[in-house]
């Protein structure tokens, strides 16, 4: 490639390759430039598919392998579900069995490859060295943020290499302005869109582009392409793509019958209140962390510098770059950054678009020539040293990452599994938790201050919503497991980003209040010696063998009828009888040789003093057969009640519950039940 020589137009043109890109045998010589470092960062991220997955990453896995494929469509990346459930559908049909976790992660690997093999074919495109080839490849292969998405299941390594291909088109189009490239352009465009919605964002570059190349060619051509037919060349296949596929799900596959709805599902994100913000000290701050860590996690501040002074001292270099791609790389960095220190600095999956056009400027002030000026070899052995640093940190950063034995929530999540049953609750504060409960551990009854809020919009009624879930679970004879970051959300250490709570503007002392009538019944659990403390309302089945019901600390998901709450001031649970009062325990098994007597404290001020007990039998029904009566004591003080099972009607066969009518009908007065329990025979 050191032979090449710059074409008219300013792009570097190999002997006898002073014809377009895109004819034949142009197009094979860029496929063998292409191939090798495609296959090798493709094998690379193979190498080294991660076990540890983000919060979304486990969202798309769950989504592809339980989910029909007209719920699959995310209104931000709205392509990237329907892919997944394709690739899946087609290697079951090849004998794949199981999740398409694996599948997920090694089509990102392939996405991941192809990019760097683009981008490498475009810098050699650019400068016709070698080196500079090689360079470009090793930088973005290399850098984490690049990285670690193409060995994960995430929409930006796709999204990504058609960016990367938007740009060698947008370069194209500020050279040689033509229909095609325009439309190619458009087409491209519309695809990364499609995987992530803010690729809108490109669409400034690309009109940078086409305006250079109109003005470039106006002066050139006798006949150049006019202003409008490139511009509906350009706009015509983005916005088919972009709004008909929206429109398609949102009016046809959704069925959203106004447009306000439609909005609000295509809106999203945007609409939470969850990302964005003012740009002040600390979310610049946020910024420098984001972008040191896009590059390494450790050492990428430092190896940052390096390249930003690449830039800085070579600046006149880049005024030999080809026609436009200063404007383009530059407008890009401006729009894409400008957006995404508003939105979520500290994100390094959102810096990943911007690598491609960083890069290139990187790259082309190293090596192109100043005049007639050798080369000067400082500045490629810099960025070479930082190209291969970041090999030995990344990789030992992304090991470490995906290391599911150093992950504290996968082994969390193992450590609830062993305290729980499958249908426990479990509330955990937010994050991957949620969905690394029933991915990892089959612990589907997983829920968060995330969910609640999403499912609410507002702290009130998603304190009610949980409440809700708890009485729900506790009435169907599960247990209930709560974090105690999910009862007071602890604040993010200073300098740190917000926590989700944060973000959703929620009170750690507000929260704390929705568990208050809960604090009494939650029992402390052990997971662990480093792990999160977490608290525990016990199941039903477990309550029966055990100490029992105490209704001085909680209802224990019993649930009345025939009856209305009294005075919570009482010592119990407080009842206003009225017709046929009847309180009704969660499903239980109880085998009847394991149990001699049951005993109920109780105290009634009615004037009704006839109390009934009730077994239900396999299929859940109270039988008059299958019970027993007793008088209450005279006056209104609590009294012990000790009721012999050995020889009660009924009390045989399994028993799925227990019912108690504390008195058979109301006329006033209150029942207090205090405490129930079995004893063991």
């Amino acid at each position: 490639m050191d032979r090449a020589r710059l074409d008219g137009a300013g792009f570097v043109c190999m002997p006898g390759q002073a014809e377009p890109w895109y004819t034949t045998g142009v197009m094979r010589r860029y496929a063998t430039i292409l191939l090798p470092p495609a296959l090798l960062f493709a094998t690379l991220y193979v190498l080294t598919l991660t076990s540890v997955h983000t919060f979304d990453a486990l969202s798309y896995i769950l989504d592809v392998d339980r989910k029909p494929w007209r719920e699959l469509f995310h209104p931000h990346h709205l392509a990237y579900g329907p892919l997944g459930a394709g690739i899946r559908l087609t290697a079951s049909s090849l004998g794949w069995e199981g999740s398409a976790e694996r599948l997920l992660q090694a089509a990102n690997a392939l996405a991941g490859g192809l990019g760097v093999g683009l981008f490498a074919a475009l810098l050699a495109r650019l400068t016709g060295r070698w080196q500079a080839t090689a360079l470009g490849a090793l930088l973005l292969g290399a850098s984490y943020a690049y990285w670690y998405y193409a060995v994960e299941v995430e929409v930006y390594t796709i999204a990504v290499l058609f960016l990367i291909a938007a740009l060698w088109l947008m370069l194209e189009l500020a050279q040689r302005p033509a229909l095609r490239l325009a439309l190619g352009l458009g087409a491209i465009q519309g695809l990364a869109v499609l995987f992530h919605q803010t690729n809108v964002l490109l669409s400034f570059p690309a009109l940078t582009a086409l305006g250079i190349g109109l003005r470039a060619a106006s002066a050139t051509d006798a006949r150049p392409r006019t202003g409008p037919a490139l511009l509906l060349a350009y706009a015509a296949p983005l916005a088919l793509l972009v709004g008909g596929a929206y429109l398609w799900v949102g009016l046809g596959v959704s069925g959203f019958r106004s447009w306000e709805a439609f909005f609000r599902w295509a809106a999203g994100y945007t609409t939470t209140g969850y990302w964005g913000g003012a740009v002040d000290g600390a979310r610049l701050a946020l910024l420098g962390q984001g972008l040191a860590r896009t590059i390494a996690p450790d050492g990428g501040a430092l190896i940052g510098l390096a390249l930003l002074a690449t830039l800085a001292l070579n600046a006149r270099r880049l005024a030999r770059a080809p026609r436009g791609a200063l404007a383009i790389t530059l407008t890009w960095l401006a729009v894409y950054g400008a957006f995404f220190v508003w939105w979520e600095p500290e994100n390094i999956e959102f810096w990943i678009a911007s690598l491609p056009p960083f890069y290139l400027l990187v790259v082309l002030a190293a090596y192109l020539p100043v005049s007639d000026q050798p080369l000067p070899r400082f500045w490629p052995v810099l960025l070479l040293v930082c190209g291969l640093a970041l090999l030995p940190l990344n990789g030992t950063a992304i090991a470490r990452r995906g290391d599911a034995s150093r992950d504290l929530q996968r082994v969390t999540a193992e450590a609830l599994a062993a305290h729980s049953a499958p249908g426990d609750l479990l509330i955990v504060p937010d994050g991957v938790l949620e969905l690394y409960l029933p991915f990892y551990v089959e612990r589907p009854q997983a829920t968060s201050l995330n969910q609640a809020m999403t499912a609410t919009g507002a702290w009130p009624a998603a304190c009610a919503w949980l409440h809700a879930r708890i009485d729900t679970a506790l009435g169907a004879g599960y247990a209930v497991l709560i974090a105690a970051d999910a009862i007071r959300p602890a604040l993010a250490p200073p300098g740190e980003p917000p926590t989700p709570a944060e973000r959703l503007d929620l009170d750690p002392d507000t929260v704390a209040e929705c568990y208050a009538p809960l604090q009494p019944a939650l029992a402390p659990l052990d997971l662990g010696p480093g792990l999160p403390a977490y608290y525990r309302l016990p199941a039903a089945q477990e309550l029966a063998e055990g100490p029992g019901w105490d209704f001085t600390l909680g209802h224990w998901g019993w649930h009345v009828s025939g009856a209305i709450p009294a005075s919570s001031a009482l010592p119990g649970w407080a009842l206003r009888p009225e017709l046929d009062p009847v309180l009704t325990s969660p499903p239980l098994r109880l085998a009847p040789a394991r149990f001699a007597t049951l005993e109920v404290r109780l105290a009634a001020d009615t004037a009704a003093r006839d109390a009934q007990l009730f077994f239900l039998d396999g299929n859940g029904r109270a039988d008059e057969a299958r019970s027993l009566r007793w008088t209450l004591e005279p006056g209104p003080a609590a009294h012990t009640y000790r009721l012999d099972l050995r020889t009660a009607p009924g009390w045989e066969g399994m028993i799925t519950g227990l019912r108690l009518d504390p008195v058979s009908v109301g006329d006033g007065g209150t029942v207090v039940v205090e405490w129930l329990r079995l004893t063991p025979r």
